[in-house]
């Protein structure tokens, strides 16, 4: 017997009302427990709904829709493309509320996003992670993004493309079909084609901490069947969800987007069709919601006039407390066994919480002397005035791609041609220090005698970036009823890179000191790629694909604006001198990338496929440039590190079995795939002090910094990946995704890791990877239906549970950031072209961290232990945007 409608509701509205009040602490800390605890709640209220309206949808017993990918560059039913892909549809995007890069990754099992490995947590660089594959360099990306099939230079412009076709996320080396850096897999937006009338649609979103977002679509024909057009705009910001305690009046995470984009579809002749599509947008944040964790101790100087702080001292105001619960037995220098060990202070188990009162605090104290400093454009990447005028994030990017395709009659040919163009411009302004360093005097300036620095200590960082990137596709395909179908085609992909990083030392030596000598040396990558498909139907249930891309890789290093001086040859490049910003060395790169794929297909609605891949991943910094052009000394450092002056490709062999279908008259399907990949000549950060030969033989005499890339790592991944949907009864609709991804570290060296954590060598074998969570899940539960005696309505109820596991640090796996929970509801009802949502955002207000990084601490002399000894002393860790509550119109027309 059915539990009356009222007995249902009240226990649904008493679990929720439960953890509002105790909150998961009072449910107890098993994040397990607490994750049943919200599976269940969502359960029970997607109960009482059904109970509420089921006589309205028994009838009613319809099946899913089909969905359409271009995994391929063709369109192919999902449940008939043996990939494994994952796809948001438009509807899916719009119900869910996705907008954003972070929201993608929520939504999607085995997908991570992390930006704080650069001491900052914005959106100047956000690493998509897509199979636990993690990125080991700040600038470098394993999974690449692409608008329409065109690559695109940033994972944020995926923000941008307003209201979209179709997200599709591809699992897997992609070589073939997508070409340079999709290691890992690669994320597709598709745009929405113009409708043959003209309509379009306006929306307005208001919610808590100033959360506004106002969008606008007008799509329709120009010239009838020949030209068609979809405009769309929009305009979102919001406040941060965290307090700064060095400024109580300012919040941290503060982000404000304006972007436009135009499609023109023409059909001019028969069988041609052309797309032109641009897109324009401007970011605008304020300082990034991250906090810091310290293992060290700092006071201030308790006005004490000759020294500029105490560290590891009980005098003066704590201005950062030390919160480790642990002593590691570190090692001096992290490279053998047999160093000394050094007993280290650090954080064991799960990140502590944010020390109350003392983070997130960031300086940001917008004066003279920074203005004057910023509006100094001396070897600048934004050299016309139109950076950052403060702390903060500015960004402006463009993107045009043409895809152009002729179909020669009834023959099957189909001849294409990509071409895109992206240009990506930011400017960014860090508080380094991440802390109130207000109360440390200025070691120039002691007596506050000059005015043209600070009173007390800050560390300010600029970080500037021009990216950009032109590529050029042509391939034919062949595509007719037969046994065979094949695409040949050849690319390619100029990428440049020029930026700069560099401390604005207002305080410390003056405002805007600055020479052409602090430029950055430029990056450039030249990729050509000839590629071919063939696929064979064997049998009525056999097929076998067979496709590759050759690919060549040309990568040139520069010298910076100081020039550069190699004492000595390395390889084919001549030592000399090598004016600024001129071509040091050159290499290229040859590689083949075949993926083979056998597919069954037991049923029209049930098949299998195994295949095989090889993924190849070349750095555009392919070059340690700097360590070799020091010193005798500087080189016998870098040698000994493990540095060459190339940097090989990064390597991967990647085996997958898959199972797709659908059943139960097409109310249940679903995916479930298996990977087994080894990453070979995977790239780590290496870097060491060390004693500098006299001036007499060309050194400094001082203790230097090395400081290189390396092929030093090899880890085996594996996992298993599911993806359901099930409409049991009319609009009832239950989804289901899961990712259990695997890493396992074969070989790996990372001497500051071990400086710290002691561990080497064979120590890290067996670990998990960082940065990337083994399990997580997502589960939706959907209903709708049209209002009782209301023509022309609808509405609809969404309830989102993610799930992700917890995420270490390092290889060392000695500290994590806890599992993470968000929960999200939305609701909605609709009267013919008008519509209102209402949603609530994280709604039991999850506030485990989203990432983690570990950074050096910084005090005013450089002197602190950790610092001198070139070790970490703090963790960066990404603040999670808390419960938020909104509305949302929309009129259609």
């Amino acid at each position: 017997m059915r539990a009356p409608t009222p007995v249902i509701l009240a226990v649904a509205v008493s679990r929720w009302r439960h953890y509002e009040s105790h909150g998961p602490s009072r449910l107890g800390g098993d994040t397990r427990m607490k994750s049943r605890h919200v599976v269940v709640s969502i359960t029970t209220i997607a109960a009482a709904v059904a109970a509420v309206l089921q006589p309205a949808i028994a009838a009613d017993d319809t099946g899913l829709e089909e969905i359409v990918v271009t995994a391929r560059k063709r369109s192919e039913d999902i449940l008939k493309t043996p990939i494994a892909v994952a796809a948001l549809t438009a509807e899916d995007i719009q119900i869910r509320g996705i907008k954003s890069v972070n929201d993608l990754v929520n939504s999607t099992p085995g997908l991570n996003v992390s930006n704080v490995n650069s001491g900052r947590s914005d959106r100047s660089f956000q690493q998509i992670t897509l199979r636990g594959f993690v990125p080991t360099l700040t600038t470098v990306t394993l999974t690449s993004t692409f608008i329409d099939g065109v690559p695109v230079a940033s994972a944020s412009a995926l923000n941008n493309v307003t209201d979209p076709e179709r997200i599709e996320i591809l699992k897997g080396p992609q070589a073939a079909y997508f070409g340079r850096n999709t290691f890992a897999g690669a994320v597709n937006v598709v745009n929405k084609l113009p409708g043959d009338e003209f309509g379009g649609s306006v929306s307005a979103l208001a919610g808590t901490r100033d959360n506004r977002d106002v969008s606008l679509s007008i799509e329709g024909p120009i010239a009838g069947d020949l030209l068609g057009f979809r405009l769309t705009g929009r305009a979102y910001s919001k406040s941060g969800s965290y307090r700064n305690f060095a400024a109580p009046a300012q919040t941290l995470g503060d982000q404000s987007t304006t972007t436009g984009t135009l499609l023109l579809v023409s059909k001019p002749v028969s069988g041609l069709t052309i797309k032109a599509f641009g897109l324009l947008s401007n970011d605008d944040d304020g300082p990034s919601a991250q906090g810091q964790i310290s293992s060290y101790e700092i006071r201030s100087n308790a006005g004490v006039s000759n020294l500029p702080f105490f560290s590891g001292s009980s005098a003066g105001t704590l201005i950062l407390p030390s919160l480790s619960n642990c002593t590691l037995n570190g090692l001096t220098n992290g490279r053998s066994a047999t160093e000394a060990r050094v007993q280290r202070p650090w954080f064991c188990g799960a990140a502590p919480s944010l020390p109350a009162g003392f983070s997130p605090s960031q300086n940001t104290t917008e004066d003279a002397l920074l203005a004057a400093a910023l509006r100094n454009g001396t070897a600048r990447v934004y050299n016309k005035g139109n950076g950052v005028r403060g702390y903060g994030l500015i960004r402006d990017y463009r993107h045009l791609h043409l895809n152009v395709d002729y179909e020669f009659g009834d023959s099957g040919f189909t001849l294409s041609s990509l071409t895109g163009y992206n240009n990506e411009m930011y400017s960014e302004l860090a508080d380094l220090d991440n802390y109130d360093s207000t109360l440390l005097k200025n070691p120039v300036n002691l007596t506050n005698a000059d005015p043209t620095r600070r009173t007390y200590w800050d560390f300010m960082f600029l970080v500037e970036r021009n990216n950009s990137d032109f590529s050029q596709e042509f391939r034919l395909d062949y595509d007719k009823r037969g046994p065979f179908t094949g695409v040949v085609g050849v690319s390619k992909l100029i990428t440049r890179s020029r930026g700069d990083a560099v401390s604005i030392t207002a305080d410390i030596v003056g405002p805007g000191a600055r020479t052409a000598g602090n430029l950055a040396a430029p990056q450039r990558a030249e990729t050509l790629g000839a590629f071919f498909g063939l696929n064979y139907q064997v049998t009525d249930a056999l097929k076998a694909s067979v496709e590759g891309r050759y690919q060549q890789d040309k990568v040139s290093g520069y010298a910076g604006g100081a020039g550069l001086t190699l004492r000595q040859p390395v390889g084919s490049v001549a030592a000399g001198f090598y004016p600024a910003l001129s071509k040091v060395a050159e290499e290229k790169f040859n590689n083949f990338l075949p993926r083979a794929i056998v597919q069954y297909d037991f049923s029209p609605d049930l098949m299998a496929y195994g295949s095989y891949s090889k993924g190849v991943n070349v750095v555009i910094n392919a070059f340690n440039t700097n360590p070799f052009s020091g010193s005798t000394a500087a080189v016998a450092a870098a040698q000994a590190l493990g540095l060459g002056f190339v940097v090989k490709p990064e390597k991967l062999d990647n085996f997958e079995l898959g199972l797709k279908g659908k059943t139960l008259d097409g109310k249940l399907r679903g995916s479930v795939s298996a990977y087994y990949a080894k990453w070979k000549n995977q790239l780590n950060s290496r870097s060491a002090f060390f004693q500098d030969v006299p001036v007499a033989q060309g050194g400094t005499g001082t203790i230097q910094t090395v400081n290189g890339i390396a092929n030093s790592g090899e880890v085996v991944l594996k996992g298993l990946e599911l993806d359901a949907t099930f409409r049991p009864i009319g609009d009832l609709e239950l989804s289901l995704a899961a990712s259990y991804n695997d890493s396992d570290v074969r070989a790996y060296a990372d001497p500051l890791t071990s400086q710290v954590t002691g561990q080497i060598g064979a120590d890290f074998e067996g670990h998990q990877l960082q940065l990337s969570s083994k399990l997580s899940t997502n589960f939706g539960v959907q209903y709708g239906g049209t209002l009782p005696s209301v023509e022309d309505s609808s509405w609809f109820v969404r309830g989102d549970y993610s799930w992700k596991d917890k995420q270490y640090l390092d290889v060392s796996n000695v500290t994590w950031i806890k599992a993470r929970s968000l929960v999200n509801f939305r609701a909605g009802v609709g009267k013919g072209p008008f519509g209102l949502e209402a949603y609530v955002y994280n709604a039991f207000n999850d506030k485990n961290y989203t990432a983690i990084a570990a950074n050096s601490l910084l005090d005013p002399a450089f002197t602190t232990t950790v610092r001198a000894q070139g070790v970490f002393g703090y963790i960066n860790v990404g603040l999670p945007e808390l419960r938020t509550f909104g509305l949302k119109a929309t009129y259609k027309f």
